[in-house]
């Protein structure tokens, strides 16, 4: 029989930096207890540790059909994350061990007692983790640091407001701290700050993310050789703070870069998706960082096909985008969600589905005169996927389907 806390373990990640950086703890106590982290593939490993997403229908999917073949496999399987911590009931997570969001401080527990054959479910909701647990980065040089868990909103279209839930801002010592010591480690570079909505950090303490901002900044050595990213924000949250943000983003040792999601390019689609924002405030944040911050790199997302979405809204969408040319536009097929974060249906409950179903297997939206995408360099938001190029030096923002 093999000894507790010798055996291999494969750890698997869907979904988000915040996500990553869970996993990233998860791994680093196992590893600290002994347990073998095994990075040549799942076939070897005696347990699979799956760090669930469910902010989109097919991170969700990945999970089961992962889930499928680790039965079929014999494997012992341990699911964490947003799935079985917003949705526990799925009949895939029947039989398995799940770890919630805020047990990950309780991962080694979790592995040993299902090593040993037992199911274990550990899915209340508690203190946030601590950010001094053990880690082993992903990328070792950049350290992902989650400065709140959940938010403010309450989107019809999103599940991840009932997995992660109220917004819950960690104490800004605690986050100098930890960016502190990321800084001092000769093999880090780059340092996310991440949340579900970081624009939202604070609001729950007396705080702001300038006022957070400003604090991390001061830790940072001011040669530049450990740069600071923003991770993504909403518009509702920035709007009173945009000349502050835009203040830390133009410091040399900031990335002027930000992810800020319109989704719609529609008044009356934000308005059913309960996006708390119109297209004019989002253009004012748009406009004042691209002012404000030189260099300033802008990613953004589009949520097509939602219900109720006429051919008008689509064409408001499109136009939003040609008139920005974001450089960085991730697009998503709406799916229809079990729960959103007020308990309903995904979406319009009973809505028709919008104009972009009827063309979801093949969603381009063309933003001419980009010279490209470009992976990592200079200021502009560290390390960055290379998407597609189309004729004539168009870029294509994304494909759904």
């Amino acid at each position: 029989m093999d000894v507790p806390g010798t055996q291999a373990v494969w750890v698997k990640t869907f979904g988000c930096s915040h996500n990553i950086s869970d996993s990233e703890y998860m791994a680093g106590q196992l590893q600290d207890y002994g347990y073998r982290r095994e990075s040549a593939g799942c076939n070897p490993a005696d347990l699979w540790l799956i760090n669930s997403c469910t902010v989109k229908g097919p991170s969700q999917a990945g999970m089961s059909s992962l889930i499928a073949v680790g039965r079929a496999g014999g494997k012992r399987l341990l699911v964490a994350g947003c799935v079985p911590q917003g949705d526990k009931r799925l009949p895939e997570l029947q039989g398995v061990s799940v770890l919630g969001v805020t047990q990950i401080d309780r991962v080694v527990e979790a592995v040993e007692e299902t090593l040993r054959g037992n199911t274990v479910r550990l899915l209340a909701k508690k203190e946030l983790p601590r950010l001094d647990l053990p880690k082993v980065r992903r990328n070792r040089h950049i350290e992902i640091v989650p400065i709140s868990t959940g938010c403010l909103g309450a989107c019809t279209y999103c599940k991840t407001k009932h997995a992660r839930g109220h917004l819950g801002s960690y104490d800004p010592a605690a986050l100098v701290e930890r960016v502190r010591q990321a800084a001092a480690d000769p093999w880090v570079r780059e340092i996310w700050i991440s949340s579900e909505d970081t624009g939202a950090y604070g609001r729950d303490i007396g705080c702001s993310l300038p006022e957070l901002l400003d604090a991390l900044i001061a830790v940072l050595p001011p040669d530049g050789r450990t740069m600071l990213r923003v991770g993504m924000t909403n518009p509702p949250y920035v709007l009173e703070h945009l000349e502050a943000l835009s203040a830390a983003l133009r410091h040399p040792c900031v990335f002027s870069y930000l992810h800020v999601p319109v989704q719609s390019g529609s008044d009356a689609v934000l308005d059913s998706m309960k996006r708390e924002y119109t297209v004019a405030e989002f253009r004012r944040v748009v406009d004042t960082l691209l002012a404000g911050v030189p260099g300033m790199e802008l990613a953004t997302d589009i949520i097509t096909a939602f219900p109720g979405e006429s051919p008008g809204d689509h064409v408001r969408t499109l136009e939003l985008l040609r008139q920005y040319r974001f450089p960085h536009t991730h697009i998503s097929q709406f799916y229809p969600r079990s729960v959103g974060a007020r308990g309903e249906r995904g979406g319009c409950v009973g809505g028709r589905v919008g104009v972009g179903g009827r063309c979801v297997g093949r969603v381009w939206v063309w933003v001419c005169g980009v010279r490209g995408w470009r992976r990592g360099g200079g200021r502009r938001g560290g390390e960055r996927g290379v998407e597609g190029r189309g004729r004539e030096g168009c870029v294509w923002g994304g494909v759904c389907g």
